[in-house]
């Protein structure tokens, strides 16, 4: 089924048998801004209508933030964008961004342990059905449910994160933007942090 046909964090909780809770579960951890970035950032929303299509979005906002921070994990962590994901015909789609195990073949797509899903027009509800069905998914091809999956939604202003180990998942209910970029990125760097740690045990 496409992950695009979850609707709600509840539909794919109630198929799956899935304990659903919400937790300050991010730590934030302090990670720089460099002023070039925020110049780059700062020059976007100025002169572009990023809310123009989906794909500004992903061209304009979300990629180049995700991508500066995973400047930081990518000796670890590779970026993979808009790429097939498909366990058998129980799950199948294209998460906005995976981010899997770097080995030593290189560019070839490991295990994942961080999904982002855009929330489309804004909906962020069914921004996090796809985003679990899609960790559903990522614990399937891990073959391991105890690896403990990170999982974001944006529209591009706004980030959330969620977290699946086992069968609970669990949402920060803090809403990050970049409005406050020193904080995004400090949550966004403690959740890369822990998609690096889980990747490293592994």
């Amino acid at each position: 089924m496409a992950f695009g046909n979850y609707k709600s964090v509840e539909e794919v909780a109630k198929k799956y048998q899935i304990t659903v809770a919400v937790d300050t579960f991010v730590e934030l951890l302090p990670l720089a801004v460099t002023d070039y970035f925020q110049q780059e950032l700062a020059y976007v929303l100025k002169h572009l209508d990023v809310k123009m299509s989906e794909a500004a979005i992903s061209e304009f906002l979300i990629a180049p933030i995700l991508k500066e921070i995973w400047k930081n994990y990518d000796d670890v962590l590779l970026f993979w964008s808009h790429v097939a994901l498909k366990v058998g015909e129980e799950f199948e789609g294209f998460p906005g961004y995976l981010f899997t195990k770097r080995t030593p073949l290189g560019l070839v797509r490991d295990k994942p342990y961080l999904l982002v899903v855009e929330a489309k027009k804004d909906d962020f509800e069914g921004g996090w059905g796809q985003c679990l069905a899609a960790m559903l998914a990522a614990q399937t091809i891990n073959g391991n449910e105890q690896i403990a999956l990170q999982g974001m939604v944006s529209n591009g202003e706004v980030w959330q994160f969620g977290r699946l180990q086992g069968r609970d998942f669990v949402r920060d209910p803090r809403p990050f933007t970049i409005l406050d970029l020193p904080v995004l990125f400090a949550a966004l760097g403690a959740v890369f942090e822990a998609a690096k740690r889980q990747a490293l045990q592994d």
